[in-house]
């Protein structure tokens, strides 16, 4: 970063002069139509129904869905989340997946079997998989 030119300076000088700080004076443009009364009905759906979605709160409210997703996010605070299910493992789970590595590591390993690193898959518990050889 380099040393800031003549007019930068002198700019910044005459804002103090004229303001005191030297934060950017308030502009002009369009006001804008969030009010503290839409966020107000728009958390209360949300409180009640977390899963509800921003365009069924938007047709209520009679507001955009971008509206709504920008109150949603930037001034509510919430963000959309999706609940996921994932299979609970078990202590007695580990031998078996101690055993499935030692059965399927020296496959892997083999060059003989460099086909199978195409189709290399995945699996857990839940499922079994029988390797032809």
């Amino acid at each position: 970063m380099g040393i800031p030119e003549r007019h930068t300076i002198i700019s910044i000088y005459q804002k103090f002069l004229e303001t005191g700080p030297v934060e950017d004076r308030i502009r002009s443009g369009r006001p804008s139509t969030i009010t503290d009364d839409i966020i107000n009905e728009m958390e209360e759906p949300f409180s009640k129904e977390p899963q509800t979605s921003v365009r069924k709160i938007g047709r209520e409210l009679n507001i955009s869905k971008d509206k709504t997703h920008r109150i949603m996010h930037d001034i509510i605070g919430l963000k959309p989340y999706m609940m996921h299910c994932t299979q609970q493992l078990y202590d007695e789970d580990m031998d078996l997946r101690v055993e499935m590595s030692e059965l399927l590591i020296p496959i892997f390993e083999n060059p003989e079997n460099e086909e199978i690193h195409e189709h290399r898959c995945a699996c857990d518990e839940r499922y079994r998989f029988d390797i032809l050889l």
